[in-house]
């Protein structure tokens, strides 16, 4: 089983909620105004100790499963979740750094001293949501979201869950550890393509995803060069099997998919609408690479694409790049790529669902 589909999608950012608008700002936090209220977003008692990227997550992951009936499709002991982050916890961290320092360990709060390890920080959605099959939190620096969507993949085609959530979460860097970062949270829920068709839900795309190691040292003989870029060809052999490049689809680093035109396929198929492509790389000789594999797929297929390397700290980016790849309205395939500097490339292709709108005038009827 190769092929996933998303059900349903959420997104929480400063700069609102809808998946194309927040992927075009990047995860970038606020610009100091307010912009989540806990109560309004999650409910009046109960969530105000919250760390902030638990909050984020979990009212991003409400709207990925609202009215979907995903809950319901399988138990509880069948739902995984996946999550996703690199500084979500960071400031809590240094708080509780700090009051130790200061006071010792007894002056942790009792509602924070729980999250004393970054994989607690989903504990909260999973009991929530009733996701008793596994929890974990992939933490892979930049590309953690969409390595955890590879793990994903593995995890429904072992038959280890039968649906997931797909979350990354980020809160941004404290100041003594330089600024900066990502705020807010994503959301894809997730299962088997042939399960969302067997009761019937709503489609939004399918996906497929691969993720592969780059050994840094590697590519400074040519021999490494060589064979990290026969390891991308095939790769991308598989994702995206005689695609095409869109002359007008953007390839710039950290800003929205470019949307292009071009008829659905069949999800499995081979390719048959112009593609486009999301690129989130540093500025390494890894990701120098990975632009370099794409450039030559691009070059083969007569088109020309600029990737302009961004500095980012967090994997909430990438996260709402896919976000709004699932959600886009046109029929075009969309490929999302991510690198960092360690040696972790991740791939993953979105593909339209080609009966998407019927399906959706068929779920209204029935509303």
């Amino acid at each position: 089983m190769d092929e996933i589909a998303v059900t349903g999608v959420g997104v929480v950012s400063a700069w609102g909620d809808e998946p194309g608008v927040a992927a075009a700002h990047r995860g970038l936090p606020s610009d100091g105004r307010e912009w989540f209220d806990h109560r309004v977003r999650l409910g009046a008692r109960g969530y105000k100790y919250l760390p902030a990227a638990a909050q984020y997550v979990l009212a991003a992951a409400r709207a990925a499963v609202a009215g979907g009936a995903w809950a319901d499709a399988v138990p509880a002991d069948r739902r995984g979740l996946l999550l996703a982050t690199n500084a979500g916890l960071a400031a809590v961290y240094d708080a509780m750094d700090a009051t130790v320092a200061e006071r010792g360990a007894d002056g942790i709060s009792p509602a924070l001293a729980p999250y004393f390890a970054v994989n607690v920080l989903g504990n909260r959605l999973a009991a929530e949501l009733s996701l008793h099959g596994f929890a974990l939190t992939v933490a892979t620096a930049r590309t953690a979201a969409l390595d955890a969507l590879s793990t994903g993949a593995s995890a429904l085609a072992a038959g280890r869950c039968g649906a997931l959530l797909l979350a990354a979460a980020e809160e941004p860097v404290p100041a003594p550890r330089g600024g900066g970062g990502e705020q807010g949270a994503a959301v894809l829920a997730l299962e088997p393509l042939t399960s969302a068709r067997a009761r019937g839900a709503a489609v939004h795309a399918t996906l497929r995803a691969r993720s592969v190691f780059l050994p840094p040292g590697a590519l400074a003989r040519p021999q490494g060069r060589e064979r990290a870029a026969r390891v991308m060809d095939r790769v991308l052999e598989e994702l995206v099997p005689g695609a095409r490049v869109h002359e007008g689809a953007s390839a710039v680093a950290g800003e929205a998919p470019g949307v292009s035109g071009g008829a659905g396929r069949v999800p499995g198929g081979p390719v048959s609408s112009a593609l486009s492509v999301h690129l989130d790389l540093d500025t390494s000789p890894v990701s120098e690479a990975v632009a370099g594999a794409l450039a030559g797929v691009r070059t083969r297929m007569g088109a020309e694409q600029d990737e302009v390397p961004l500095r980012r700290t967090g994997c909430l980016g990438p996260a709402l790049a896919l976000a709004h790849a699932v959600t886009a309205r046109d029929d075009g395939e969309r490929l999302v790529v991510s690198a960092t500097g360690a040696g972790q490339v991740a791939f993953v292709r979105v593909s339209p669902v080609q009966d998407r709108l019927t399906q959706e005038l068929q779920h209204a009827e029935v509303a």
